[in-house]
């Protein structure tokens, strides 16, 4: 029942269709009030990467592949890819892996899968570094070509 402020005495009822339209609104706003990790999607629940296993482990600790060895184990059949990784430092090495991961969507997120201390600083620094290293690869490749072409 709605009573309206300017007449007290008028009285007026809520329609099918008017409480339909208020439980709809009020499904959709609890929807978006839900926090992520209590949702359900295609059928299964959310768990946040803190949720304790026992034995002081949690998912992210299932979740992050700190794997650092030799870069030629990544991809052997790409000498550019190993050439490149080969100039890294483990720990930026480490950073280059898990950004190849699927599910790692940024530097920063590399480097924090990484276990790097300043993972935005880091996944920039290796970013850049990657850039450059690709770069004189490709230079050293073309001139390497060019030199055997002239020696031809």
């Amino acid at each position: 029942m709605i009573i309206n402020e300017q007449d007290p005495h008028s009285q007026q009822t809520l329609g099918p269709d008017d409480l339909a339209r208020l439980r709809r609104e009020a499904e959709r706003l609890h929807r978006q009030l839900m926090p992520l990790w209590r949702r359900r999607t295609l059928g299964h629940r959310l768990l946040l990467l803190d949720t304790p296993l026992g034995d002081g482990l949690t998912l992210y600790d299932l979740v992050a592949d700190r794997a650092q060895g030799d870069p030629a184990e990544y991809r052997a059949d790409d000498a550019r890819l190993a050439a490149v990784l080969g100039a890294l430092h483990p720990e930026e090495r480490a950073v280059a892996v898990a950004r190849a991961q699927s599910g790692v969507r940024s530097w920063a997120e590399a480097a924090l899968v990484a276990g790097a201390a300043d993972p935005v600083a880091a996944g920039e620094r290796v970013r850049r570094k990657l850039k450059r290293l690709a770069a004189r690869h490709q230079q050293r490749t073309v001139a390497a070509a060019t030199t055997r072409s002239a020696a031809s």
